[in-house]
């Protein structure tokens, strides 16, 4: 997944816009090509730009600035912002950006948009901006009546190079609001998605890094207010755990399709038990042979194996007068298994990784843990 650091200019200065253009923005005092040399030394791949100015009136108002960023850096740069026609996309090509933003002018000018992308395939992206499911133009402030979902899939055959999905409700609700509209749009379309509106935190970058069909995501406000270093969620963004099978795809499989989690089989059911030797004992007369296991009163469980192929870990427990399971299951995709548990608003107790291998715990109603394993190569199998 791509990190984007977005700067977005307003009379000259670095601004970030928090609720649309008609509030005034918060104004940092890096000034834009200082923040564009920056990121670049931190390791950016692209750097995303928008023209406040020219956003709110036609012109190009911070037009030779952006020039001198561009020509500044040796990376690809996305430009956007009051873009309204083919003379302007084409001034901005010529100019040196690598790929024009669209927005407003992508939902009022249908043809424009199949005229500029057949022009100049993989150079422009569709900015869609959702709110309660609607998307928004005019800078956030006219509601359409297109969903953002139908919206974005009619640029699905367009020639244009990606989606770029602003998603309102967590932007404006926060970390408590989750990704259902981000995943949904995801997993539906075959057209990369950026998203933005959705990082505050790095925990957020590692969430959208495990979803299919994220190209990247744009970071503004994070970066410019020192929340954390653009290094660091570079980091976080190259150690995605998307399984190869899924990348190579470039989208998920819908989830609404998925008939629950992607289960292959039980991976191995875990049995609590005070006195291993009498435990050993008993299993072993069932047939089960000893595979591995040492520190087992530290807490690290037995592994035995019946010959049919089913596993079982024997698990400490000094209390005698306990005695209960816990279920491993084997998933296809840990990276499919994290998104339908978002989407679903299934919280993840815990996880763990062991190398390419991983392991995410849920909790049913009862407190009972379950364990899904899965690898992160695309093979879940565990027990070898």
């Amino acid at each position: 997944m791509i990190i984007f650091p977005d700067i977005e200019i307003q009379n000259g200065q670095s601004v970030n816009r928090t609720r649309g253009k008609e509030k005034e923005p918060d104004v940092y005092d890096i000034s834009p090509l200082e923040a564009a040399k920056k990121f670049v030394g931190a390791d950016a791949e692209w750097l995303h730009i928008i023209d406040i100015d020219s956003s709110l009136q036609y012109g190009h108002f911070n037009a030779e600035l952006i020039c001198e960023i561009i020509k500044s850096v040796d990376i690809p740069v996305q430009v956007g912002g009051g873009v309204r026609t083919q003379s302007g996309v084409e001034w901005w090509l010529d100019h040196g950006a690598a790929r024009v933003v669209l927005g407003t002018v992508a939902v009022v000018d249908r043809l424009l948009i199949m005229e500029v992308c057949g022009r100049h395939p993989g150079k422009i992206v569709i900015s869609i901006t959702g709110k309660d499911g609607y998307a928004m133009i005019d800078g956030w402030r006219t509601k359409t009546s297109f969903t953002t979902l139908e919206l974005a899939k009619s640029f699905e055959d367009s020639g244009a190079a990606a989606i770029i999905y602003t998603d309102l409700d967590r932007f404006e609700g926060g970390q408590e609001v989750g990704l259902a509209s981000t995943i949904e749009i995801g997993t539906e379309l075959e057209i990369p998605l950026i998203s933005t509106g959705t990082i505050r935190t790095l925990d957020d970058v590692s969430a959208l890094s495990l979803l299919p069909n994220i190209e990247g995501v744009i970071i503004g406000r994070a970066l410019f207010q020192g929340t954390f270093e653009l290094a660091d969620a570079i980091e976080v963004a190259r150690t995605s755990r998307i399984a190869p099978e899924l990348a190579n795809e470039g989208v998920a499989p819908k989830l609404e399709a998925v008939s629950g989690i992607p289960i292959k089989n039980i991976d191995h059911v875990g049995i609590f038990v005070s006195d291993l030797d009498r435990s050993l004992k008993f299993y072993e007369t069932l047939g089960f042979i000893k595979k591995e296991g040492l520190g087992f009163s530290q807490g690290k469980p037995v592994l035995m194996r019946h010959p049919s192929g089913v596993a079982i870990k024997l698990l400490h427990h000094e209390d005698r007068s306990k005695s209960h399971t816990q279920i491993a299951l084997r998933v296809s995709s840990l990276a499919q298994t994290r998104a339908f548990m978002e989407y679903n608003g299934i919280g993840i107790a815990d996880s763990y990784d062991y190398g390419t291998k991983g392991v995410v715990c849920i909790k049913d109603p009862d407190d009972n843990l379950i364990e899904l394993h899965g690898d992160q190569t695309g093979d879940s199998s565990f027990l070898q």
